[in-house]
Order: C-alpha cells, then sequence, then structure tokens
C-alpha cells in the first residue's frame, strides 16, 4: 500500500482511495472507516481479498510500531 499525500492510498491493484490525514479505522462488524466519521467500504465488495489483506497487514504493521514505541 502506498501513500500518495495526505489523504489518498493506493493499493498494490491500482484502486486509489480517500483517507482523511492518512487515519484508517475498523469496527467490531469490521466496517472500515477513513479520518473520524467516513466509511471507506461502503459495500461489501468494495475491498476484494487480495485488498483486504494488503489493508490489513499495513494496519497490523502500524499497530506493532504503536505497540512497540517506548
Amino acid at each position: 500500500m502506498e501513500k500518495i499525500d495526505d489523504e489518498y492510498f493506493k493499493l498494490s491493484t491500482g484502486k486509489v482511495f480517500y483517507a482523511n490525514n492518512l487515519i484508517i479505522g475498523i469496527d467490531d462488524k469490521l466496517r472500515v472507516f477513513e479520518g473520524y466519521d467516513g466509511t471507506i467500504d461502503y459495500h461489501e465488495d468494495y475491498f476484494t481479498k487480495q485488498e483486504r489483506e494488503e489493508l490489513a497487514d499495513y494496519m497490523i504493521g502500524l499497530w506493532n510500531k504503536y505497540k512497540d514505541k517506548v
């Protein structure tokens, strides 16, 4: 996953999506949000399985950095 600028990401599939301030979150219903109140996955099939895996790996990497921060 590539950061394009301060608001957009590009997945390896070429899909570009908006995330206000590059903030991505997920809730317990597995809905993906951007910023503090915007929804990214408007439909269940918005992200392919490959894209979900890529996004999850990116987020896991961020959480691991956070976890390991001293």
